[in-house]
């Protein structure tokens, strides 16, 4: 989480903040639980036992119920307590049906903790033990965890093998983090792993010889259409009209307190005249992404390229500069899960995109001008919040505004999504 520092001279009224959510998938690869991953940032470059205090804080008054507005309710959240924490009984402002308590490796196994984990056992909380590697010292942690988390990066096979056998005696279940490719998550699989976060369920395995299924193939000629600089605003109104489906939704969507009209849209005409032409391209677009797969996975997808193009359009305005236009930057982030929305390598599906030249660099993991605002997002989701700031500061880009502007995408992604699945 992300809480710009109050000026000295003009206190904030109200606090701007960042909650990054990141997917945990069970054996069946759809989403059992997010962890939310926050921090305050004040003004301060490393994180500190205070500090960690208040991001804990924060997201218990305010990220929480922003990370799950209009989700889900019957996923977890993971939330990271840090040792105070867990000792003055702030757990016990958050919903137990939902919330897992995930206990830093940082804190002291002192009797003093165990006694406070034992308690939130008893309250019927949900206890979680992060990046253990088979450390000595936390037997007794352990033996209270209903889920630890087994960091997997960098661990060969053979450890692998000998730190989930030495947790098969505690009975709890076992959540593989850090996975990063197919083999890793196979093996974690085969030694007793359910639950499983990490990078490999971004970046989808390459299918040599596959074919991209014809309904699909509608979908990429429309997302070809609308990715140039010129489109045919009568031809895309008239494929609007006569889809019921897809008419009820941008009229759902244009009169939702997205926009806090005065009186209700009545009309397609009336619904594009008032959305304008870029925006009319980018919510269809966003319509069309969203539409691709209902699988857990893909849908994860979905939400997150949704997301990520909000929040940098919002950034490119704020800017402002030629260099980076906030259609662009939009266009960045909405295809920057293509290849696990359509299962297909990227670069062959950039092949019937017409894109900026250095837009599909980074989409290929490629240096260009705009790989660093890929990362930004990437940075963003994994909770890296030092090299945020770094991007942020480096622009004179202000640390609040950003901050509301990655709120209001994730308020603008929820609506979308809610409207399309009828809620």
């Amino acid at each position: 989480m992300i809480d710009s520092a109050q000026s000295a001279q003009e206190p904030q009224a109200s606090k701007a903040i960042f909650v990054a959510r990141q997917p945990i998938f069970d054996a069946e690869e759809k989403v059992w639980a997010y962890e939310l991953l926050f921090r305050k940032s004040g003004q301060a470059k490393t994180a500190d036992v205070a500090e960690d205090d208040l991001a804990t804080a924060s997201v218990i008054a305010d990220g929480f119920s922003l990370a799950f507005s209009g989700m889900d309710k019957s996923r977890k959240a993971f939330i990271n307590f840090p040792q105070r924490l867990l000792l003055d009984d702030t757990v016990y402002a958050l919903p137990k049906e939902i919330c897992v308590v995930e206990v830093l490796e940082t804190i002291t196994p002192s009797p003093e903790m165990v006694t406070a984990l034992r308690k939130l056992k008893t309250h019927g909380y949900v206890l979680a033990l992060d990046d253990y590697v088979g450390q000595p010292g936390y037997e007794e942690i352990i033996a209270l965890a209903d889920i630890v988390k087994v960091d997997l990066l960098g661990m060969d096979a053979a450890r692998l093998r000998e730190v989930s056998a030495g947790l098969g005696k505690y009975g709890c279940r076992l959540l593989a983090e850090k996975v990063e490719d197919r083999a890793t998550y196979d093996l974690a699989r085969q030694l007793g792993f359910s639950l499983f976060q990490g990078f490999f369920f971004s970046r989808p395995e390459t299918m040599t010889g596959s074919k991209v299924p014809t309904p699909v193939m509608a979908k990429m000629r429309l997302l070809r259409a609308l990715s140039g600089e010129d489109y045919d605003v009568r031809e895309l109104t008239k494929i609007i009209s006569t889809d019921p489906s897809v008419s009820y939704r941008l009229l759902n969507f244009i009169n939702s307190a997205a926009f806090s009209l005065r009186a209700n849209i009545q009309s397609i005409g009336q619904a594009l005249t008032l959305l304008g032409r870029q925006q009319i391209k980018q919510w269809f677009l966003a319509v069309i992404i969203s539409d691709f797969d209902s699988s857990a996975k893909v849908q994860e997808a979905a939400y997150t390229s949704l997301q990520r193009a909000r929040y940098l359009e919002s950034m490119g305005k704020l800017l402002n500069s030629r260099q980076f236009p906030s259609e662009t930057l939009f266009l960045l982030g909405l295809f920057s899960k293509l290849d696990v929305l359509l299962s297909q390598p990227m670069d062959k599906l950039l092949q019937n995109i017409p894109l900026n030249k250095d837009v599909e660099a980074a989409l290929l993991s490629k240096p260009s001008s705009y790989w660093a605002w890929l990362s930004l997002v990437e940075d963003i989701e994994i909770g890296n919040w030092e090299d945020v700031f770094q991007f942020l500061d480096n622009r004179e880009l202000d640390r609040e505004a950003s901050a509301s502007n990655y709120s209001e995408a994730i308020t603008w992604t929820q609506t979308l999504l809610r409207i399309k699945g009828g809620n």
